[in-house]
């Protein structure tokens, strides 16, 4: 369970948030946002007034929301009753409600809209995102046993990969291995029909196929039906392989890339490697509080544009490049901020970001590495993943 003072916090930080904007009260319903606020993932209606405790309405299982949540949990009878609920357990009726715009479907809003419909109704999901996004001591510890959880996947995995096998076996042995070292396999994201598993086993060509993800390695996928990630094609001699994972437990997700190979890598490619580790720590030390996540973009990718041979190559190629090169990670694996083209976030301590350089060559494959960063201070973000960053050769 979260540390009850875990959710004492996060409540009183978002009526802060209420208080500035003029806001009653929020009614969240996003599976992330109430267990971030109430420590269960239960099916609940949140309600956040500006003053005073949250009220937590479970439809089920409420029993094991009361085991599990750090507030007094009460049943929730059904939508229309929602008003008489929040007047029922003290709180003023809203004149203004806050809602989650990014995630709720329109026919959640207009139900909402109906019942309350002497309350005007405003978005409130970008402060919320916001405040999330700076974790504390205690989440970050939670992302950073994860990357010792990824630590322990690659070396098991340099002891199972054999030639001929595909890279879906190859991802199916990590997942079950990670499994019995603590991974939970929930994935948790925001974004509108982002639709992920346990990552992305890529291997050779594969690597550099393109697709509708928004990422810079995308693969093959098992199918038409699911056209991301590893596919049945077996790994060969020589193919660059990508690990990229997302390792969660009590619901943080954290993210990481390594490299492994059978035989030799070409020289083209220990190079591309070398260089996407060198970003990557320009990136880290670039990584300061007060600085505009867009603007270490600009400057990361002026670098990558003057100094390196492979630029054309970087995060994707042609028509299917993408525009960042961090995002950040917590209960959900697209959380704020991005470090992308005209992000206006300004870093402060405790925001989590996967840092992910990577370059792609059509017919060869990916090569890449990733981590989960910490910010902290004038030195730059920290490392949450200790993995080594040598190229495993098989």
């Amino acid at each position: 369970m979260f540390p009850k003072s875990e959710c004492e916090r996060r409540v009183k930080g978002f009526q802060d948030i209420l208080v500035q904007q003029g806001v009653d009260g929020a009614l969240l319903v996003q599976r992330a946002d109430t267990l971030y606020f109430t420590g269960t993932a239960q099916n609940v209606h949140l309600y956040i007034p500006q003053k005073g405790n949250p009220l937590v309405l479970v439809y089920r299982n409420i029993e094991r929301a009361r085991a599990e949540s750090s507030w007094e949990v009460f049943p929730l009878a059904g939508i229309s009753k929602l008003p008489e609920s929040i007047s029922e357990h003290g709180h003023p009726f809203p004149k203004v409600m806050g809602l989650e715009y990014d995630v709720l479907p329109v026919a959640n809003y207009l139900r909402y809209k109906k019942v309350f419909d002497k309350t005007d109704l405003v978005d409130v999901s970008y402060p919320l995102r916001l405040l999330r996004a700076a974790k504390s001591e205690w989440e970050i510890a939670q992302i950073e046993e994860n990357g010792r959880i990824y630590t322990q996947l690659l070396e098991y995995a340099s002891t199972v990969l054999r030639p001929g096998m595909s890279e879906i076996e190859f991802e199916g042995l990590l997942e079950a291995k990670a499994r019995t070292l603590g991974h939970e396999t929930m994935l948790r994201t925001r974004a509108f029909g982002f639709e992920f598993h346990f990552g992305g086993v890529v291997a050779g060509p594969q690597g550099a196929i393109p697709g509708y993800f928004d990422g810079p390695v995308v693969g093959l996928g098992a199918s038409f039906a699911h056209p991301l990630g590893p596919s049945h094609t077996p790994i060969q001699a020589g193919d660059m392989i990508m690990m990229d994972l997302v390792i969660a437990q009590k619901g943080y997700q954290m993210d990481a890339t390594r490299m492994l190979v059978m035989g030799e890598p070409s020289e083209k490619m220990e190079e591309a490697y070398r260089i996407s580790c060198e970003i990557q720590e320009r990136t880290r030390l670039a990584l300061i509080p007060g600085r505009k996540a867009g603007d270490v973009y600009a400057e990361i990718l002026n670098w990558v544009e003057k100094e390196t041979p492979y630029a054309d190559h970087f995060m994707g190629f042609q028509n299917n490049r993408v525009r960042f090169i961090g995002h950040g990670v917590g209960l959900e694996l697209d959380e704020l901020p991005t470090i992308s083209k005209g992000a206006q976030e300004i870093l402060v301590p405790g925001m989590t970001i996967a840092v992910e350089p990577k370059f792609i060559f059509p017919g060869e494959g990916a090569i890449g590495v990733e981590d989960t960063l910490v910010i902290e201070g004038e030195k730059g973000a920290r490392f949450l993943t200790q993995a080594p960053k040598t190229i495993i050769k098989i």
